[in-house]
């Protein structure tokens, strides 16, 4: 009985450690406003909106930054200077707010095109390649899947959502026998879970990946 008894209260204890501070959250992200904008919603394409990521999602990431497993050399030193409560109280505080508003704008001289190659592309895949539906793991609405820590994509910048497609492709085709130099000089991606996302952006063609991308931006 006091074993039990015990058990649940280390059990809660531990919960209770990891139970996030949004005021805390709001106050270390008052930094990232310079490139992820007021409350997470960024005005660069270069660079993410983070307003209602998975706060799973975000957790990784900051981790992988931080320990370098997500090579960047902006954000390795701004993920180096917090702490594992810190990541769990920012990642808590941009889940928390409003996403963007998602947007077609931008999508190109031939807009229904290429949204329509992107929508086939989300919502059934290529089988003839073996790429899977994104909506299999970012769900219909583009809202990704919190527990399995799959990101939202809904309205995030088209731009931003192809060059780590585009980091993905480069780091699934890197010859093992590219020099540290050269592979230094890359755009790389390589932290996704499994591999899976590799798989999939090395079998897309650069249309199908701005396609993509830009049905990604308009999707709510």
């Amino acid at each position: 009985m006091k074993k039990g008894i015990v058990t649940i209260l280390l059990g809660s204890i531990a919960v209770w450690a990891q139970a996030a501070d949004l005021k805390a959250g709001e106050e270390k992200a008052m930094v990232c406003v310079a490139c992820h904008g007021p409350g997470g919603v960024s005005a660069n394409p270069d660079w993410p909106s983070l307003a209602g990521q998975g706060q799973k999602y975000i957790e990784k990431q900051l981790k992988d930054f931080k320990s370098g497993e997500r090579p960047n050399m902006v954000m390795q030193p701004q993920a180096g200077m917090l702490s594992d409560e810190d990541i769990v109280n920012v990642a808590a505080y941009f889940a928390a707010q409003t996403p963007p508003q998602a947007t077609t704008e931008g999508a190109g001289d031939n807009p229904e095109e290429l949204l329509a190659l992107g929508e086939a592309l989300y919502r059934g895949g290529d089988m003839s390649k073996n790429i899977p539906a994104c909506m299999a793991c970012h769900g219909p609405t583009g809202a990704g899947i919190e527990p399995a820590a799959f990101p939202r994509i809904s309205g995030q910048h088209a731009k931003y959502t192809r060059t780590q497609l585009d980091a993905f492709r480069t780091s699934a085709l890197i010859d093992q026998q590219t020099s540290e130099t050269d592979r230094a000089s890359l755009v790389v991606r390589a932290n996704d879970p499994n591999g899976m996302m590799r798989d999939v952006a090395e079998k897309l063609t650069p249309k199908q990946i701005e396609a993509v991308a830009r049905y990604m931006q308009g999707l709510h």
